[in-house]
């Protein structure tokens, strides 16, 4: 089973609630959709209007969290399974794309009904290993994530690692704690998306192949996607040919990790800096990759996220059904004269 998707809301989307997204992309002929957690806020306010009832049965409101006091007067965290009682607060995230779990629900059962597979990507700017408070953000960040994603039936919660510009062994040391922090608290909140980084495509970005197995043999439940196009920029113009980009997906199956790749076009600008493009424009060419995904038969997702999201999604598949029928026709011996 190939799945083809977008990172994000379609840009011929003309609503813009999860929704709207999983509608559009089944018009488009694709069946996966990588939703973006961007633009967020938080606030907490008091529950006590709330008593009796359940975070996830309240109109107009996207509870991610809540909190209650202890017999010490600290409040912890309780998840979102208990009533509400009068003391507690709540943890409220205003997100455009759902303002309650009934729209979250009424999306999730929508894209079953239209077999559209879901992932959730958390914020881009995070820091995992650096300065205190961006780190706590970060990793409550990525866990209301986690929360959101369940509440869609999501395969997979992402999440970029952020940047480490220097004392790289301790902050991958730090990074990894904190990733273990997130999936301890995923398994105690009984969040069913598996916890997956992504690869990066800049040395000053944490998510080398070394750093990401590094952080893999430290943060236990967490596995990791990758993105085809960071790989090209981080070995400068690599890969190209179909057997590289078959040793990619070889060595992803070896490890037990996610089929999930995402492509895009990548253009450099000088030795070191490089963008992201419509994978017509770019230097890396989807042609060989589409090739090499030809010969397995497993189960695998390939997002866009170039600036053209449905329409190279689309170009995307088009071409592997070229590979496809190419194989096919190999393969098919000539009548006899």
């Amino acid at each position: 089973m190939y799945r083809f998707g977008i990172a994000g809301i379609p840009l011929g989307s003309k609503g813009r609630t999860v929704k709207d997204a999983v509608e559009n992309t089944f018009q488009l002929g694709l069946n996966y959709l990588e939703i973006q957690l961007f633009r967020i806020s938080t606030q907490e306010r008091e529950m006590r209007d709330f008593v009796g009832m359940k975070p996830r049965d309240l109109e107009d409101m996207l509870l991610v969290d809540l909190l209650r006091s202890d017999d010490k007067g600290k409040y912890k965290s309780i998840g979102l399974n208990k009533v509400i009682e009068e003391d507690d607060i709540g943890t409220e995230l205003f997100w455009s794309m759902a303002r309650d779990y009934k729209e979250l629900s009424l999306a999730r059962d929508v894209a079953k009904e239209l077999d559209i597979k879901i992932s959730l990507h958390t914020p881009y700017y995070v820091d995992f290993s650096i300065e205190e408070r961006m780190i706590v953000d970060s990793i409550q960040h990525t866990i209301w994530g986690g929360v959101i994603a369940d509440a869609l039936d999501s395969q997979y919660l992402i999440t970029h690692l952020g940047l480490l510009p220097g004392q790289r062994k301790a902050g991958l040391t730090r990074t990894a704690s904190s990733l273990k922090l997130i999936s301890d608290k995923m398994t105690a909140l009984k969040i069913k998306p598996k916890l997956c980084i992504e690869n990066s495509g800049k040395s000053e970005v944490v998510g080398s192949e070394e750093e990401i197995d590094f952080l893999l043999s430290k943060a236990k439940n967490v596995t990791s996607i990758t993105n085809v196009s960071h790989i090209y920029s981080s070995k400068k113009n690599s890969p190209t040919e179909q057997d590289e980009f078959a040793e990619i997906i070889e060595e992803t199956k070896k490890k037990k990790r996610p089929l999930y790749f995402e492509f895009s076009g990548v253009e450099f600008l000088d030795q070191s800096e490089y963008r992201i493009t419509p994978i017509k424009k770019g230097n890396l060419k989807f042609e060989p990759f589409a090739d090499a995904l030809a010969d397995f038969d497993d189960e695998i997702t390939l997002i866009s996220f170039s600036p053209l999201l449905e329409h190279d999604a689309l170009y995307m598949k088009v071409i592997f059904e070229r590979s496809i029928l190419k194989k096919i026709g190999k393969t098919v011996k000539p009548l006899a004269q």
